[in-house]
Formats: structure tokens, sequence, C-alpha cells
């Protein structure tokens, strides 16, 4: 396999935690290196020069002020982008425009579905693959209800729940939305049905984001998507409920007292509740293994040029979720 050369486009500020809303781009670095016999980082680029000194001092690359230049010079193989959100169109084109054959994106991959076409069009102009980091698809807890569902372990699925416990759709919600989806074999949504609290009040990637949301979704396989975005929901509740005809399966954020997982199914067989020591975010004991997993798999699917968990398409579905919703409870607004 040829090592391929690797960029982290916006590598954040330092902070001793990594990973969600903290640093991603050091969860990606530490992935990287991990994973250091398919890729070698190779730079990264930031509007700061204290926060390209930091990243530099932990994952030894070079560092450029502009990102134009690292592609000029160092002509990588592949990137990371994740800056803030509303810039992410500029940086993945500019990308593609550089010649970079292989960009990896983070959630949301963007703030419309017309920054997002255009995207997958200038790609497959260049001949360039694009994926999106949903690398919770590589958890066990997410994977053992995954299988419940497809070996029909828990009937006809009818319905999906999802609870996220903090308010922004477009932070977290797409890891919800992504994951249910990926249970249900990606399915399109039909028609969204919405409601937003407080629209353009709490500060996000320096725009303006609501304060909760609640949303119908139904697909197109019948099953109803129920998602609510607020602090009244609770960490130490259940986030996703999958319900059947003849069971159901729980994902918690962390293992609950006195059980084994953050899984619980319910099926005709009884109540099971798997050990593991992974949990909603990454391994009980190691925040990166999510993401190294996911490298790993890219890494094949790059060499190979076979199907990948973190492909465009599915990430190109969830964002048509989120942001339909989004439109759905403007709408209700009038």
């Amino acid at each position: 396999m040829k090592r391929l050369k690797w960029a982290c486009i916006g590598v954040g500020k330092f902070s001793n935690l990594r990973g969600g809303v903290n640093a991603i781009a050091y969860a990606h670095a530490e992935a990287l290196k991990r994973n250091a016999a398919a890729f070698e980082l190779v730079a990264g680029a930031s509007l700061d020069q204290q926060n390209l000194d930091d990243f530099a001092r932990e994952y030894p690359c070079r560092g450029y002020l502009d990102m134009k230049e690292l592609f000029a010079r160092e002509k990588p193989d592949g990137c990371t982008i994740s800056t803030w959100a509303p810039a992410r169109e500029e940086h993945v084109l500019a990308a593609i425009d550089a010649g970079v054959k292989n960009v990896l994106i983070e959630k949301p991959l963007s703030l419309t579905m017309a920054a997002a076409d255009r995207m997958k069009a200038a790609a497959d102009k260049a001949g360039a693959r694009l994926f999106v980091n949903f690398q919770r698809r590589y958890g066990r807890p997410f994977a053992l209800v995954k299988e419940a569902v497809e070996r029909g372990r828990l009937g006809k699925v009818t319905s999906i729940e999802l609870m996220q416990p903090c308010a922004n759709a477009l932070d977290f919600g797409p890891h919800f939305v992504n994951m249910a989806l990926y249970f249900l074999g990606n399915p399109k949504a039909e028609t969204i049905l919405a409601g937003a609290e407080g629209l353009e009040t709490v500060p996000w990637h320096g725009m303006k984001v609501e304060r909760s949301m609640t949303a119908t979704v139904f697909l197109s396989d019948g099953v109803k998507l129920f998602y609510s975005a607020t602090p009244a929901n609770r960490w130490e509740d259940v986030v996703i409920r999958v319900n059947g005809t003849d069971g159901f399966a729980e994902l918690f954020c962390n293992t609950p007292p006195g059980a084994k997982s953050v899984v619980r199914l319910v099926t005709p067989d009884g109540i099971e509740n798997p050990a593991l020591d992974e949990n909603f975010h990454h391994g009980d004991a190691d925040p990166y293994l999510y993401f190294e997993r996911a490298y790993a798999d890219l890494a094949q699917a790059i060499a190979t040029g076979a199907p990948c968990r973190l492909d465009f398409d599915a990430g190109y579905n969830t964002q048509a979720v989120l942001l339909g919703i989004y439109d759905a409870a403007k709408r209700a607004r009038g």
C-alpha cells in the first residue's frame, strides 16, 4: 500500500480535550499517526501561527498560514478539512482545484445542499474522491444495533427516536441523523415536519443557531425519525432508541450504573446488555479509537477503490435530512 501524504486544513486551538468540539484536528492527527504505515502527516494550515506551532509541537509537520501555498508546495495525496462550517465549501473546492485527490470533510459538510452539489460536481470533474467523517460508524455499540436491525431481531423497524441532549442540530445532529440512516441502509427523507425555538440566537462557528429543535422525518422505507435537540434531554438517559414490531434497541452516551455497556437490546429472545469497553463517543479508555478505525478503512478504500463507510453519499443524505429539518422549521414560523 502506498503511503499517502496527508494535510490537515484547520488545525484548531490546542486543548487537553480532543475530539468533538475540542481540537478536532488533533484527533485526526492522532489517527493518522496510528495508521503511519498508510499515512504521512506532512502539513497543517491555520490562520493563526500559534495554533500551527502548538499543533506541530505535538504532531511534527510543516505549518502554513496560506492553505493554497500548502497545496502548491506539499502536493498532498489527501487532506482533512476541519475548518469552521461556513468556510468548508471554499476549502474543499480549493483542495480539489489544487489537485488533491482525496478529501475528508468534517460534518456538517456544508450549510446548503447547493454547496454540497458543487463540491461533488468539482470532485467528479477532477477525478477526486470525497469522504465525510462519521467516525461513530466504527464503534461496536453502533455495529451491534445495526446488526440487530439487519438480522430482523427487532422485527420490522417502525421508528427511531433521536434524543440529542444539547442544542444545535448542525453541530451534534449529524451524528444522530447519520447513525439512524446507517442502521436503516441510508433511506431518503420524503416528508419533514419541524419546529425550533430561538432560531439564530446561539453563537456557533461565527453564525447563530437555535436553542432547541424538534422534527418528525418520514423516510422512504416507511420508518419515522423522531428527532429532538435540546438541553431538556439528558446525557444520562437513552439518546437513541430503535423501535421494531418485535423489540427495540437502546443506546446511551455512557454506560449506566450497573450495566455492562451503552447498548440494551430487547428481543423475543430476552434482554441483552453485551459487555463492551466502548461508548457513544469512543473507547472507554481511548478517545481516538473510532478515528483510528475510520482512517484504516479510509486508507483501504483509497488503495483499492472499494466502498467506505465514510463515502460522500452517506454524508450527503444526512445533510439533506438536517437541512430539510431547518427549512421545515423556518416555514413553520411563517
